[in-house]
């Protein structure tokens, strides 16, 4: 019983950690030859739990460009007071990661 429970903490906490992109920044840092666009697509990778194409819950990122989601990244980011899932997401990038991950979604999606 006790290990059942210690393997589904560790999985809770191995989701947990994809999801806000740790696991993605600890592999590339592992690998430093990997292309930026890897590492671009691993950073951007958890942004379609919510934001998916197809009409999630909440709004889709196929009609942003760079810039409007750069800047509202970059305003969670620095919003010391913002308590939502996207204030704690942004928080976690650098500035560079916030422009590597805005760049990708548009070019992925043509803009």
């Amino acid at each position: 019983m006790i290990a059942a429970s210690r393997i589904a903490g560790l999985v809770i906490t191995v989701a947990v950690l994809a999801a806000f992109g740790w696991i993605g920044r600890y592999a590339e840092a592992a690998a430093p030859e990997a292309p930026a666009l890897g590492r671009a697509a691993t950073l951007a990778a958890s942004c379609g739990g919510c934001h998916a194409r197809d009409g999630g819950a909440i709004v889709g990122l196929d009609t942003r460009d760079a810039g409007h989601i750069q800047t509202s990244l970059m305003a969670y980011k620095a919003d010391a007071q913002g308590t939502s899932v996207m204030h704690r997401i942004a928080r976690g990038y650098s500035e560079a990661d916030i422009r590597m991950i805005a760049a990708y979604l548009a070019a992925r999606d043509g803009r």
